[in-house]
This record gives structure tokens, sequence and C-alpha cells, in this order.
């Protein structure tokens, strides 16, 4: 039997986390990611790669990822500032802050799976997912949605550096900026807003001295403009 305890399984899901190894930092170019994602010739055509991705295609590059994110708001569907479900989070703490039995996964997988149905980029959900199949000692399932969600987080890590508002990474939910800090193992003391589209997130004392990251969440910004005006 194998459980995890909450440092140990945020441990597992950042193993192939390179920060500080993407070789093109680049803020998104939504305009030209919309044009990819609409050109039926294109390798980032989005209904073609939303299904790779859907299915757990260990093939994604870095450069697809960044269009299936990035390309998520540029959908008629997408709702700005969406919300995490309560039953998401308080199942997310179960599997991460206490020991959570494998006789117990198979249903959180599906309560997750269900979240992932209505937002495909729910990092909350993607993290549970992973993390139960490790409990379950399924390693060719932890695999596929390990690299599905790091992929994610490293098309986030691939916008900026969070050091400053210029290169802030950029987000499509703000929920996201949450789960990213939980990523890098720290500890949020309080959120500020410098301004209509960027928030600093202050953390804790922490090892590597990290003050803050900034986050860059325009995408959520313009489309509420766009969508309510």
């Amino acid at each position: 039997m194998r459980k995890l305890s909450i440092l140990v399984g945020l441990a597992l899901i950042a193993s192939t986390l390179s920060l500080h190894s993407q070789d093109n930092v680049e803020a998104p170019n939504y305009e030209l990611i919309r044009s990819q994602i609409t050109d039926s010739t294109s390798p980032n055509y989005y209904p073609r790669l939303m299904e790779r991705f859907m299915q757990c295609d260990t093939t994604l590059e870095l450069e697809n990822y960044r269009a299936l994110y990035y390309g998520f708001p540029l959908r008629e569907d997408f709702i700005p500032y969406q919300e995490e479900s309560a039953a998401l989070l308080n199942i997310r703490r179960r599997v991460l802050q206490a020991n959570c039995p494998p006789d117990s996964c198979a249903e959180i997988i599906e309560v997750a799976k269900k979240a992932l149905a209505n937002n495909p980029f729910d990092l909350t959900a993607l993290t549970i997912i992973p993390l139960c199949y490790e409990i379950m000692a399924d390693d060719e399932h932890f695999r596929q949605w390990d690299i599905k969600r790091q992929g994610i987080i490293d098309a986030i890590f691939s916008s900026g550096d969070g050091e400053s508002p210029e290169t802030a990474y950029h987000v499509i939910n703000v929920e996201h900026e949450y789960e990213l800090l939980n990523s890098r193992h720290l500890e949020l003391s309080q959120v500020k807003v410098e301004n209509m589209q960027t928030d600093f997130m202050q953390v804790r004392e922490n090892a590597d001295s990290i003050a803050g990251i900034y986050f860059n969440f325009s995408a959520c910004s313009q489309i509420y403009k766009e969508k309510y005006k």
C-alpha cells in the first residue's frame, strides 16, 4: 500500500519540472496563436491538438502545449475568471494533506476528470490525477498524466521569468497562480494587484530567497472586456 504526504506527493509531481532550463522564454503572441490554431494545415490546429491532449499523447512538445494553453481563451466558449469547485479543492486537500488510501483513488480520479471535461486546464485536477495513479502504483497512467500536467506547467513557465511585471508568467486563469506557487513549494503571504493585468504573489521566507512572483492575467481581463462590455 502506498501513501503520500503532501511534501512527497508534490516532489513526485515536480520531478520533471524545468523552471530555469527553458531555452526560448517568450510572452504569448495571441494573434500568431490564433492564426495557428484556426489553420487546418497547421500542426497546432486546435481540434486535432486538443484531441491529442485529451488522449494523453506523450509526444506533444512545448510549442504544442503553448498553443493549447494560450489558444484556449481564444475560443468562443472560454469563461474568464472561472473558479475551481469547492468539491475539487476538498479532494485536493484529501490527497495532499492526508494519507490517501489507494481504494479511494478511483473515485477521486473520476471527480477530477469531470472537472477537466468543463475545463481541460484545471491545474488542481491535473495535479490530483497523477498523484492518485502514483498512490495506486499505476506507473503507466502516472507517467501519462504527469507529462500532461508538466506540459502545461512548462508552457506557462516559458512565457516569462516571473521576476517583474514586464516578464511575468502569463496565465489564462488567476486560479492557476496558486497552483504554480505550489509547484515551486512556495507559500503565499499576500496578493498585491500591480495593475489591471498583473498580480504580485508575495511569498513567505523560503530556501531560494524568492520574495514573490509576478503573473500576467491579461488574457482573462481582455476576454472579460470583450464579452461583457
